[in-house]
């Protein structure tokens, strides 16, 4: 019996001496793992007042946004882009003075396809009444364009995904449309807010000014992605600035690309807008838009590009200025369409020397 029981009690010791080292090679083994540096994607966030309406014909006041805040590297400039909406750029400080309007998207993307109807109720009314206008920054009844998610490189750079709505609420009676949800809600207005099937991906950052006037400038990467199958239709993209009421003086590069004689993108491989508030625009804030990606035949300023403007002809758009680049490009079901366009704070010389630089660069 004593042989016995210490055979067994040799058998239970190897066997917990197999269990500790087992132990003790997972321990290692784990040890081994959380050696690996988990990458920090958090950003810089504060609640940014904006005191506004919901949206044009709401009583609903929304007072703040959750704002991630992007530092340039020479400390001069603060950029803001509103996690309510889309994931757009709302604000841009320069040397502590804000060059947006501040209070909705101050950077956007919007886009227009417009319903060729012969219905007597589109008769006299502009085209854009009825078009379908998936946008990044705005709200449909409401509900804004959702973003589903976001991750930063500290106060360096940003990157957004989001999925845009449609602004028109469906007016122009897209097939199998979306509502709205929000906050795990749908969308309870009448009409009811839509969301549409396009995801905008936001890639912020900021990139070299040779001209060293701010340093720095920001360029916006971007993709769209139609997520249904569909044969390709004919969009117009306009890709816009919105600036305070008392930037009155408009810029552009060049100035033959107008609505009634677009330019085609061999003829003007970037094109540079800008509002201003003093006649030798020196502050304000320009758009430079390369449009070699895009393969345009159509691309033009349009100075006033205010949505009640092109929809309901309202010669009013206080308070703020919005400008854009608009171009032409098709876009397909279960495709993507990636392109770029940069932010320059500071003077019109500044901006237009960058424009005309990379220009030279794309032909």
């Amino acid at each position: 019996m004593r042989s016995f029981r210490g055979a067994g009690w040799c058998r239970l010791g190897l066997a917990i001496g197999r269990i500790f080292l087992l132990s003790l090679v997972a321990v290692t083994r784990c040890r081994q793992a959380s050696a690996q540096q988990i990458p920090d994607v958090r950003c810089q966030v504060e609640d940014y007042p904006v005191d506004t309406v919901t949206y044009w014909q709401s009583a609903k006041v929304l007072k703040s946004v959750q704002a991630v805040v992007l530092k340039d590297p020479a400390g001069e400039q603060e950029a803001r882009f509103d996690l309510m909406h889309g994931g757009t750029l709302i604000s841009l400080r320069y040397h502590g003075k804000e060059l947006m309007f501040g209070k909705t998207a101050g950077a956007n993307v919007t886009m227009y396809i417009v319903r060729h109807g012969r219905e007597a109720d589109l008769k006299g009314v502009s085209p854009y009444w009825s078009a379908f206008h998936p946008d990044q920054g705005g709200s449909s009844m409401g509900v804004p364009s959702s973003v589903a998610g976001v991750a930063c490189n500290g106060d360096q750079s940003l990157r957004a995904l989001a999925m845009m709505v449609d602004v028109s609420n469906d007016s122009s009676f897209v097939r199998e449309p979306l509502l709205g949800v929000w906050a795990g809600h749908i969308s309870n207005e009448f009409p009811p807010g839509y969301s549409t099937a396009l995801a905008i991906e936001t890639d912020a950052s900021w990139v070299n000014n040779p001209g060293g006037s701010p340093s720095y400038y920001l360029q916006l990467e971007q993709v769209v992605v139609n997520v249904r199958p569909s044969p390709p239709q004919p969009i117009e993209w306009s890709l816009e600035g919105a600036a305070p009421w008392d930037s009155e003086y408009p810029a552009s590069f060049p100035e033959k690309c107008t609505e009634k004689a677009p330019c085609a993108s061999a003829d003007a491989p970037v094109i540079a807008t800008g509002r201003y508030r003093d006649a030798g625009h020196s502050v304000g804030f320009a758009t430079v838009v390369p449009t070699s990606e895009w393969k345009t035949s159509r691309a033009f300023v349009r100075e006033n590009a205010e949505w009640v403007v092109l929809s309901y002809g309202a010669v009013w758009a206080a308070p703020r200025r919005v400008f854009a680049t608009v171009l032409a490009h098709d876009l397909e079901g279960l495709k993507g369409f990636h392109f770029s366009w940069t932010v320059c704070a500071g003077s019109w010389e500044q901006a237009q020397s960058f424009a005309e630089k990379s220009a030279s660069r794309k032909r």
